[in-house]
């Protein structure tokens, strides 16, 4: 029961935090391209994902495989932060750190599933 709760907590506050991603991609999708150095199409790709991946670890559908969907962005964000931009490791500084929490926390839904409060759940 415990378990199930913390799932549950884990898929929200994974998926608030990637809904408020692509919400504010979206926004304006072009200046998230020039800022990241992203062709627009690939900046749709990203922000359309992490909404996906958002409403399927939310509802819990098929949540391990929308984790990690979300893991694959967050390797490929961390990727950026430490190759091409030499980020530091703490976020407050511009780092990615954010980005490795929300890596672990999708890992944990990915190796444990969603829990017996999802819809995936539901028979």
């Amino acid at each position: 029961m415990i378990q199930d709760l913390l799932l549950l907590l884990v898929r929200i506050v994974v998926a608030v935090a990637f809904f408020a991603s692509a919400r504010n991609k979206f926004r304006d999708i072009e200046k998230f391209a020039a800022g990241n150095a992203v062709p627009v199409p690939a900046a749709y790709f990203v922000a359309t994902a992490e909404l996906l991946g958002a409403i399927g670890v939310f509802l819990g559908i098929l949540a391990p495989l929308a984790a990690g969907g979300l893991m694959l962005l967050m390797l490929a964000t961390m990727s950026l932060h430490i190759v091409k931009w030499h980020s530091p490791y703490w976020a407050s500084a511009g780092g990615w750190e954010y980005d490795l929490l929300m890596f672990t926390l999708a890992g944990v839904i990915t190796v444990f599933g969603a829990g017996a409060v999802s819809v995936d759940a539901v028979t």
